[in-house]
């Protein structure tokens, strides 16, 4: 490894990140060569000091997802964030990933339960039309109406209990980082 290959491979390796998020990231890693050189290090055991660049790449991926997943809440930077945090340990793998998909696919069931019930009401009336009587109207009209309301209900519920999931992901992925870094687990 010649002329500052750890940094190129850094910043390949970070490629998925923007431009100035990646060099605010690198500028540690660039100080740290200036300080070492200036201190009479080669680069060599520079690169030694600060271990495979794959895995710090790994780390700093992680932490970004995280990141932008807590500033940008979609369900598609919760998902990035929390493959990021799964490639960093076989433990997430094996054991997390499994009950987060049953768990999504639960929540998305019960969502469209949440939907189709808000929505059955126009079914129901509209059906009544046809073999319209009154007491077959009054019987829909307020089975309808209870539908509905139990549909509107169940709805803020299900994105309440979305917040709710969303963030514990994220307390998730971050207890994990803060282990697999090292730091204290509480």
């Amino acid at each position: 490894m010649e002329d500052n290959a750890f940094l190129i491979t850094l910043n390949k390796l970070l490629k998925k990140v923007p431009e100035i998020e990646r060099a605010e990231m690198l500028y540690d890693y660039v100080e740290h060569f200036e300080v070492g050189l200036a201190n009479g290090k080669t680069e060599k055991e520079i690169m030694a000091e600060l271990g495979d660049p794959h895995v710090i790449a790994r780390d700093l991926l992680a932490t970004y997802r995280v990141e932008l997943a807590e500033k940008d809440q979609s369900v598609s930077n919760i998902f990035k964030a929390l493959f990021a945090t799964i490639s960093l340990s076989f433990f997430n793998l094996a054991f997390i990933i499994g009950p987060v998909v049953g768990i999504f696919g639960v929540y998305i069931a019960l969502f469209v339960v949440a939907i189709i019930l808000t929505i059955s009401p126009i079914f129901l009336l509209f059906s009544s039309f046809f073999g319209f009587t009154f007491e077959n109207f009054t019987v829909n009209f307020f089975g309808s109406l209870a539908l509905f309301s139990l549909g509107l209900l169940m709805s803020i519920g299900m994105i309440y209990v979305g917040k709710f999931f969303y963030m514990s992901i994220l307390r998730y992925i971050k207890f994990n980082i803060r282990i697999i870094k090292g730091g204290r687990a509480a």
